[in-house]
């Protein structure tokens, strides 16, 4: 009943206005929970039908309703950085712990072999960290690995010559947090190719749609961002969607890369729910890629996931043995990480590294244009397989060195040349750099030898004779004119040059590996290093003092930021203010204290 203007309601009227506002909001809410129920049988009705006959047109009609959503709703670039945690954001977060190489003397050991890298999930993770506010020391020391944070960025390399298909850089200049040593920084470049292989493409896209996908940085931003690498396909590509909760579902399967709209509106009609079997999630993906093998082409999985497998084949040497049994019949694994707080890092790098993919973290929809746009569609075009690189040291010029990063792709020496060992692949287009902190001959500092009897470790040491107890002052002396060679010195030995770095590689399409070779020698030791030479060494000091490696003698933040002088792009700029929060929160105060592990 409406009242007069100027009529007041009585006490008691006014005291039964609540009750009537409560049942009104009664109604409201059992309003509410019919729809919801309607809802979710509509929606279970819809996933069931989703794995008969008719499956496409119900992601067709589900796509259209989304069409373009994700896109408007999704940040055009990442957040800004945020105020620190309060407690502990990374103790559910899984990463593998890092044994950081130390100096290694080259009378003992001159040789240094590991597998080339051009992944970059450290950095966009470590990113990911900065701006949700974390301080240097909650940064886990196992998120933090220097090739990949080197990787990240563009560098001016030089470019192949001739038939050879790395281009190599070589730059050497005093080390700025060791008085004692050399900072030795090498680049590998390829030259950029087409997009795919005149061949096409044969692309399977693994998305995990478990449950802890639903947070907004998981499914819905690879939703929001897919479009850009549905651009570059065309007839040429097949694209397949398989996805894995608690089972597995082949959504899409070898669709036409031109047909851009199907292949949206599959992705588009995704949801997050139930566990994450990611065992039957890759047996099938493999399975349709081999169905749609092309000859010639890139064949290639890309998985999509937070890591947290819990069901079915989750622990890391599984997923290694899978994985490498599949890996040998021409499908590469490409693996693209989402989400924080139960992030499995670990699990994510073994699949990539085994699967002979690149690994990726997506931290938010400028990062996955980026991945997608630009690093995921360079290896899309393989170039080389198995490519691995073998430093050998002149102890002539170099009493000692370290390599810095690259600790879980160190190999034997012999598997250099053995071509049945498994390594790295590099795509067209790719570039990774690779840093040595040398030790000259004649540095004060001082590099561990072994004491051996035998072998390398009596190279400068008088060898007394047995029989009577005399010292040999010549080694000849004791091993003969060639001595040397028999204590594990090369036979020839140039005394100029202070290290030879050879690279050995398949190029695709072909059986027989080759090799390429540049000798480093005192040309390549500048006074005034370049601004890349420089820039590296400020990514390496960030990347030691985060992980608090014992080797970081001086290295400071504040002493990394001052050697990026030249941000050239928006990359380099931005790591440039991440060096300014990270720098300026290790002299604030903790918010709240707590212990916690750093592996």
């Amino acid at each position: 009943m409406s009242l007069p203007p100027n009529e007041h309601r009585s006490p008691a009227e006014h005291r039964k206005r609540p009750h009537a506002a409560f049942a009104v909001a009664a109604v409201v809410v059992f309003a509410i929970v019919v729809a919801l129920g309607f809802a979710a049988i509509q929606h279970g009705a819809s996933s069931s039908n989703l794995n008969s006959s008719n499956a496409e047109s119900q992601i067709m009609a589900v796509g259209d309703a989304m069409a373009g959503a994700s896109s408007a709703d999704a940040s055009a670039s990442c957040p800004p950085y945020g105020p620190p945690p309060y407690t502990d954001p990374y103790s559910g977060e899984g990463y593998a712990a890092i044994d950081e190489t130390g100096f290694v003397s080259t009378t003992a050991r001159p040789l240094s072999t590991f597998s080339a890298d051009v992944d970059t999930a450290s950095y966009a993770n470590l990113r990911r960290m900065v701006r949700e506010g974390a301080r240097p020391d909650n940064v886990p020391s196992g998120a933090v690995r220097i090739e990949e944070m080197l990787n990240y960025f563009d560098y001016d390399y030089a470019p192949p010559e001739g038939d050879e298909l790395f281009g190599v850089t070589a730059e050497m200049a005093d080390c700025p947090w060791n008085p004692d040593t050399k900072l030795l920084v090498m680049g590998f470049a390829t030259t950029p190719a087409e997009r795919a292989p005149k061949a096409g493409s044969n692309l399977v896209f693994l998305i995990d749609v478990s449950g802890s996908m639903a947070d907004a940085d998981k499914l819905p931003l690879l939703q929001s961002a897919f479009a850009t690498l549905a651009e570059n396909l065309d007839e040429r590509d097949r694209v397949s969607v398989v996805t894995y909760s608690g089972e597995e579902r082949v959504v899409l399967e070898g669709a036409s890369g031109a047909d851009k709209r199907r292949i949206l509106r599959a992705i588009e009609s995704l949801r997050a729910e139930g566990s994450t079997n990611g065992e039957a999630g890759l047996r099938t993906a493999y399975d349709v890629a081999e169905r749609q093998f092309v000859e010639g082409g890139a064949n290639r999985i890309v998985m999509a996931s937070d890591g947290d497998l819990n069901v079915g084949m989750s622990s890391e040497s599984d997923l290694h043995d899978f994985v490498d049994e599949r890996r040998g019949r021409g499908v590469y694994l490409s693996v693209l990480g989402f989400g924080t707080g139960n992030y499995q890092d670990s699990k994510m790098e073994t699949l990539a590294d085994h699967g002979d993919g690149s690994y990726h973290y997506i931290d938010c929809e400028a990062e996955a244009r980026r991945v997608l746009d630009r690093n995921l569609l360079a290896n899309f075009t393989p170039l080389a397989g198995d490519v691995k690189l073998q430093a050998e040291f002149n102890p002539t010029q170099v009493k000692g060195y370290r390599l810095i990063g690259y600790e879980n792709r160190t190999l034997a020496d012999e598997a250099f040349r053995d071509d049945a060992a498994d390594a790295g692949e590099v795509g067209a287009g790719c570039a990774f750099t690779v840093a040595y902190e040398v030790v000259p001959a004649d540095s004060p500092f001082d590099v561990a030898e072994p004491q051996l009897k035998y072998g390398a470790g009596n190279a400068d040491r008088e060898q007394e004779d047995p029989a009577t107890g005399e010292g040999a002052t010549d080694a000849s002396a004791k091993d003969g004119a060639d001595g040397g060679a028999q204590r594990g010195f090369a036979a020839h030995t140039v005394g100029e040059e202070w290290l030879t770095c050879s690279m050995r590689y398949r190029p695709v399409g072909q059986s027989r590996a080759r090799e390429q070779a540049l000798a480093v020698d005192a040309s390549s030791l500048v006074a005034a290093p370049s601004a890349d030479w420089r820039f590296a060494a400020a990514v390496i000091e960030c990347g030691m003092v985060l992980r608090q490696s014992p080797h970081a003698g001086t290295a400071t933040l504040q002493a990394a930021l001052e050697l990026v002088d030249d941000a050239r792009d928006e990359d380099r700029a931005e790591f440039a203010s991440l060096l300014q929060t990270l720098a300026r929160r290790d002299t604030e105060p903790a918010a709240a204290p707590y212990a916690r592990s750093r592996s």
